[in-house]
């Protein structure tokens, strides 16, 4: 069984993906994150969770990279490289990838994350 420190990482990945949904939610397209000054707030927010995001499954994927290999739908190291964009080359960063990440990438990391716990920490 993975170490506890693991599942508590985890637990905050979901809560930050919950976050962005929260931004998301206002946001319909692409152009959203550029058109006003609230879509580039959202847009600097969702960043901000997406970098966090990456640290955290980096620091939990360098401790069990066992366990994570064994839910291989999921990019790990595409994730991680997302952060280190976020924090090296943020003025690089297109506005439609992070729309797509946040539409469609987030949702099945959330789920996988689920059953990550759920699997992986039955009695917990």
């Amino acid at each position: 069984m993975p170490d506890q420190s693991v599942k508590n990482d985890l637990i905050l990945v979901i809560e930050h993906i919950n976050e962005i949904e929260n931004y998301f939610e206002e946001i319909n397209s692409p152009n959203d994150f550029v058109m006003d000054k609230p879509g580039k707030a959202f847009f600097d927010a969702i960043l901000m969770h997406l970098q966090v995001i990456g640290e955290l499954l980096k620091k939990s994927y360098s401790l069990n990279e066992p366990l994570f290999l064994k839910y291989d739908k999921i990019p790990w190291s595409e994730i991680i490289r997302m952060r280190d964009l976020i924090s090296h080359h943020y003025d690089k960063l297109q506005h439609d990838i992070v729309f797509d990440i946040c539409k469609n990438a987030l949702p099945d990391l959330k789920s996988c994350l689920q059953q990550i716990i759920k699997e992986q920490f039955p009695s917990n």
